[in-house]
């Protein structure tokens, strides 16, 4: 199936690369009896060397696969995306790659993608726009045609690049082996080449075409191209990029062992949790390694996204077991990391709510010849005056009683403020309501929206918890204050 070259000596180089790929897909089993190819081609030359190369290699990938059936075959579709941003060069890329599609008899499926306009509205920059597009057009093709696979046509020198670019900005291990041989239904088949590419395409005599804008250095991933690799390449290791693909390979294996024992540990230190999930205080007694890949993992599963997490998020995080109960930190995708009683709880940040009429007293009236009722937010309030005549005070946990001459101001429901007081013991003496919240370990946000029976700064009745022992009924009571709650929240 190779293509005749220049020489019996062109013909045995070719043959040699060719047989390089058919030796890489078959190890990462990329392609299958059945499968659709779906290949993204820019016109350039890595993807023109993968359409020349999958072109001539599919009846002999038919032969390395056991499960063969004649009734199976391997189709191949071909997807060009126009990105709307560099005029008639972007028109002679389309006009070249249907040239070619056709004289190679596959169908090529064009798509015009105003990419200056999706990184205006989605707020990125015009590389990463570009890069969603192409991905979008991608899969919609892989839909309409029932399944199928991405064939990218990434190669060595994009897999150095990425690592290069992961590693600056910040990253850990799978930052360094993102560009992998099969993520999902797409494949790389050309990670096994570099040089590669280009002598394969001229000893086949075939053409290509080369974008002016990677040629600039405007995009950060050409400047480490044109400059850090180059300079890795010609004056350090002319196989650095050999050697740092081999890495990426060792990397992904390591990777896949950390995520089973992650896996396996999450069980024992993650709680799971409405809001998000709950790092558990023992997991900051295990290695750094493991925390992290838990994390990350937690961090991936509940923004929904696989991107933008690197190490400085990973280790605000960890960084949360030596604060105080409280402390926050605001990551990526509108996400907040907070230390909690039990450990620090990731999850989605919560809409602040308003805090207008937040300390609003509500009054509470007493009448002695009825109930009374009162509505604070989803609670309601009853009270009442009855005589001393009742026997022993019962314990319930909706209904409260106490000594109603010991109240020296007007009743009120309220949340809390500061000089909030609650007596906790008969023999006398006050806490700071806010140490006494503390010490049940009642989480920051909650106590802003506890509900309180006051007595000007006393608090009778933390509503769902417990009393004031200094408005506790005793035998020389003589009028008494009966309180019932319906609805609200208790911490009893």
């Amino acid at each position: 199936m190779t293509t005749k070259g220049r020489s019996g000596q062109t013909d045995k180089t070719m043959w040699k690369t060719e047989q390089k790929v058919k030796t890489y897909v078959e190890k990462f089993h990329m392609i299958e009896p059945g499968d659709t190819i779906v290949l993204g081609i820019s016109g350039g030359a890595d993807s023109v060397c993968l359409l020349h190369l999958l072109v001539g290699l599919r009846e002999e990938l038919l032969k390395l696969l056991s499960k063969w059936k004649e009734s199976w075959g391997i189709s191949l579709k071909a997807v060009h995306v126009h990105h709307q941003l560099r005029g008639k060069e972007a028109d002679d890329d389309e006009a070249f790659v249907r040239r070619l599609c056709e004289g190679e008899g596959i169908v090529c499926q064009v798509f015009h993608e105003d990419v200056q306009g999706i990184a205006n509205r989605e707020k990125k920059g015009l590389e990463e726009a570009g890069r969603l597009a192409r991905y979008r057009c991608f899969t919609k093709v892989c839909e309409e045609v029932g399944g199928g696979k991405i064939a990218l046509a990434h190669h060595q020198d994009d897999l150095a690049e990425t690592m290069l670019h992961h590693l600056v900005r910040g990253t850990g291990i799978a930052g360094l082996c993102s560009l992998k041989p099969v993520s999902g239904n797409r494949i790389r088949p050309l990670l096994c080449l570099g040089k590669e590419v280009l002598a394969y395409l001229e000893e086949a005599e075939q053409s290509w075409r080369t974008d002016s804008s990677n040629l600039e250095d405007d995009y950060t991933r050409n400047r480490i191209r044109h400059h850090v690799l180059e300079e890795l390449k010609t004056e350090v290791n002319p196989q650095a990029v050999r050697h740092m693909a081999q890495l990426s390979e060792e990397l992904e294996e390591a990777r896949e062992v950390l995520d089973r024992v992650a896996e396996k540990e999450r069980k024992r230190y993650v709680k799971e949790d409405a809001d998000g999930a709950i790092l558990l205080e023992a997991l900051k007694k295990e290695p750094d390694l493991i925390s992290r890949q838990i994390i990350h993992t937690l961090l991936k599963e509940i923004s929904g996204k696989q991107k933008n997490f690197t190490r400085i998020h990973i280790e605000a995080v960890q960084q949360l077991w030596k604060q105080k109960v409280g402390a926050r930190r605001d990551l990526p995708y509108e996400m907040q990391a907070r230390r909690t009683y039990d450990g620090i709880l990731l999850g989605q940040k919560k809409e602040k709510t308003s805090n207008t009429g937040k300390n609003e007293a509500i009054p509470v009236t007493v009448q002695s010849s009825q109930s009374e009722s009162f509505q604070a937010g989803d609670l309601i309030l009853t009270v009442s005056l009855i005589s001393r005549d009742f026997g022993k005070i019962q314990e319930k946990k909706y209904t409260k009683w106490f000594d109603y001459d010991r109240i020296e101001q007007k009743l009120v429901i309220r949340h809390r403020q500061p000089g909030d007081r609650i007596c906790l013991f008969d023999g006398g003496g006050s806490k700071k309501l806010k140490d006494y919240l503390i010490d049940r370990k009642i989480p920051v946000e909650e106590r802003d929206q506890l509900w309180l029976l006051a007595d000007g700064s006393e608090i009778l009745w933390i509503i769902g918890d417990r009393i004031s022992a200094a408005y506790k009924v005793k035998e020389q009571s003589s009028r008494i204050l009966q309180a019932e709650i319906k609805g609200g929240s208790t911490h009893e």
